[in-house]
């Protein structure tokens, strides 16, 4: 059975009041959304409440959930209008991108495997990746979500385009975009990835 149709299967029963049918919803998508969320905000604090937020409202507003599209994609659009009313009511708040957070919002230590790469090779792609966090975050919002549901949560044009209720051929130009502005502010900052 493919994940939409375990998906609708689970929808109907929380429908009819079945909690633990909301549950094990509530498990498959609390790490995706709050991960978005927390990509969103870079707050693993506004990330949990952001996260609540919108599985408060998804389940308040499943009956009007139409069957005939993915429910992940009906979710993460709500996920993401949700993100992008918060940033433009609270503006942007940073963290330090040196500090790591785990998915419960404490701090954790990245381990190296053993027989993996060098640890100069991993300090290098660690700072690679910091420098292009901090890109990420500078984006506009519209840029920064669409490449995060684009790269992060690695959904397809299609997806994206029925998440953000946007033309295909708009989402392709954004992400078009959204690269150029990437690769144009780590030139500007002389980054190196």
């Amino acid at each position: 059975m493919s994940d939409q149709q375990n998906d609708l299967q689970l929808i109907r029963k929380c429908k009819r009041g079945h909690e633990p049918s909301f549950e094990k919803l509530l498990g498959r998508y609390r790490t995706p959304v709050y991960g978005l969320c927390y990509r969103m905000t870079r707050s693993a604090e506004d990330a949990r409440d952001l996260a609540q937020e919108v599985f408060i409202k998804v389940f308040s507003l499943l009956d009007r959930y139409d069957e005939s599209y993915a429910f992940s994609s009906w979710l993460f659009k709500i996920a993401t209008n949700h993100c992008i009313d918060h940033l433009r009511r609270n503006r942007l708040r940073f963290l330090p991108l040196e500090q790591q957070i785990g998915s419960t919002g404490e701090e954790v230590e990245l381990p190296l495997p053993d027989g993996g790469p060098q640890p100069d090779r991993v300090l290098e792609r660690k700072e690679a990746m910091e420098r292009l966090e901090e890109v990420i975050v500078s984006l506009p919002p519209h840029y920064r979500i669409i490449t995060l549901l684009r790269h992060d949560q690695q959904l397809s044009y299609e997806e994206i385009a029925t998440i953000l209720d946007l033309p295909l051929g708009t989402v392709k130009a954004r992400i078009h975009r959204a690269r150029n502005l990437i690769l144009q502010a780590l030139h500007d900052r002389k980054y190196d990835i």
